[in-house]
């Protein structure tokens, strides 16, 4: 995997490879922990059912023709909106000199002001069930200036990962809408991450699986990613809540609990992270998204640096994803009622409030 840390490389990147992708990542926890949001802008969806087709058929398919975007909301551990939707490549757009995107009625754009980066989201959305969703978020970070990891490399072939934000303040408010309930209002005061993932080919190609987690504690964000492959890589870090100086580099990470879910999707409920100074325990607590070949989670990470007699414990998201199984056709049939290709009829069970809320 090839990283780094820069934001005026946070644009979007030429693809020209069949199976390519690229995603903006953003999440963010509310102060007091009750609400949980991710939204995803992607310029070639990994996920697609229909992006696949098109590869195993050779029609030559490109990321510029699978735009897409999800967005989840939580509230108490529990999802309160969901959507996965792919739109035709004429209602979305991208920018090349700058951080942007906008797919179908949702827009993302990134931002120097006054040595700070800030990302506004707007959301707006209305689903065949009738959820809907209106919103605008703020994304605001110190100005990372060095890349934290070194030299900037150039995108090579394989996986690259700019992480952007470490940590953000996250400010905004949220309208989620469904058919005889009640509106429901957030106004959001938290923090948040954000990164960019590019890949040059289909994510099975890269690696077998990965475990990606973030935390922020009182002084530092704690971000670990570890990737299955031939060889195992392994990366974790304590980053200063700046962004500005890595504290810890963690050069162990074990895997621990294994557990297996409904769909048969095996993946380890504990991590933990050491070096000769410091250690963190990572829990997975809340299963937020189980799917069967990518699982979210609430979780909770244990700190101590006995030297400094520091010992915290912070509240993050955490995922698991095995990218062999979003190929295997056995599983099409449920991720067709999750993601909403806009070029075809909306599935039956997605119009449906009570049958697509099932599929959450």
């Amino acid at each position: 995997m090839n990283i780094q840390s820069t934001f005026s490389d946070d644009i979007r990147s030429v693809k020209s490879d069949p199976g390519a992708y690229e995603w903006w990542y953003f999440d963010a926890v509310s102060d007091d922990g009750s609400v949980e949001i991710v939204v995803i802008f992607y310029d070639g969806n990994p996920f697609s059912r229909r992006y696949i087709e098109h590869q195993q058929n050779g029609a030559g398919a490109l990321a510029a023709d699978f735009p897409a975007i999800s967005i989840s909301i939580y509230q108490n551990h529990k999802p309160i909106y969901y959507s996965f939707t792919e739109v035709d490549k004429a209602n979305a757009s991208f920018r090349e000199d700058q951080p942007f995107a906008r797919i179908g009625g949702h827009v993302m754009r990134g931002e120097e002001k006054n040595g700070k980066i800030e990302y506004q989201i707007n959301l707006k959305e209305k689903l065949p069930s009738g959820d809907a969703v209106v919103g605008h978020l703020i994304f605001s970070a110190p100005l990372i200036t060095d890349n934290l990891f070194g030299e900037s490399p150039p995108k090579l072939k394989g996986h690259n990962w700019n992480l952007v934000q470490p940590q953000a303040k996250v400010t905004g408010k949220i309208r989620c809408f469904a058919r005889n309930e009640p509106v429901v209002t957030i106004n959001f005061d938290g923090k948040g991450y954000h990164d960019h993932n590019i890949g040059s080919e289909p994510l099975k190609q890269e690696f077998d699986e990965w475990y990606w987690g973030r935390f922020h504690f009182e002084r530092t964000t704690l971000v670990y990613y570890v990737m299955n492959q031939t060889d195992q890589e392994q990366f974790g870090w304590l980053i200063s809540n700046d962004g500005r100086e890595i504290v810890q580099t963690f050069n162990k990470i074990q895997l621990e609990d294994e557990n297996r879910s409904l769909y048969g999707l095996s993946s380890a409920r504990r991590l933990t992270l050491s070096n000769p100074k410091a250690h963190v325990m990572v829990q997975q607590v809340h299963v937020l998204d189980n799917g069967p070949f990518y699982q979210r989670f609430s979780s909770d990470a244990f700190l101590n640096i006995p030297e400094q007699n520091i010992v915290q414990s912070s509240r993050g998201l955490t995922e698991y994803l095995c990218p062999p199984r979003i190929y295997k056709r056995l599983f099409w049939p449920l991720t067709n009622m999750r993601i909403r290709y806009q070029k075809e009829s909306p599935h039956w069970v997605q119009r449906s409030k009570m049958l697509y809320r099932w599929t959450w």
